[in-house]
């Protein structure tokens, strides 16, 4: 693949990234609505459950590893602390900084009903791939995403 071919690709890509994360968040807005979750704040549980799993990060944690600003992230577990699925305390050790604590609500994610409906939602949304296609996808986005956060810091 030639310069001139490479940057068609990576720019059609770009925008196909985007597209994609249209579907996504409409299909998942859609399974979240009856939890009163938007996307965004069903991506941020996730951050703090998987990326910080024994401990309550700091604002600023919690937002170096959902890829967005302090105050982008704050908004969000606001919203996320009027449904009760967070509480924002103030650090012990530094009165300065504000933990995001998961509450128990969260497990609402662990309860039968929903890993069937998650399934089916990752069934839908992956239904064009083939399992090996999925890994290398998987593969992929983790290797991107690396690269990505890499250069961001």
């Amino acid at each position: 693949m030639d310069q001139t071919e490479l940057l068609a690709t990576r720019a059609d890509l770009f925008g196909s990234v985007f597209v994609i994360v249209q579907h996504l968040t409409r299909t998942a807005d859609r399974e979240l609505a009856d939890l009163g979750l938007t996307t965004r704040q069903w991506l941020l549980l996730a951050v703090l459950t998987k990326g910080f799993p024994d401990r309550s990060p700091s604002l600023s944690e919690a937002a170096e590893q959902y890829g967005s600003s302090r105050q982008n992230v704050k908004q969000i577990a606001l919203g996320l602390e009027t449904s009760g699925f967070v509480r924002l305390v103030t650090d012990p050790t530094d009165a300065r900084t504000t933990l995001i604590e998961v509450t128990a609500r969260v497990r609402v994610f662990d309860e039968q009903p929903m890993i069937e409906r998650s399934s089916a939602m990752l069934e839908e949304v992956f239904a064009g791939l083939t399992p090996r296609e999925t890994g290398q996808l998987h593969d992929l986005a983790q290797r991107w995403l690396a690269g990505l956060t890499t250069h961001h810091q």
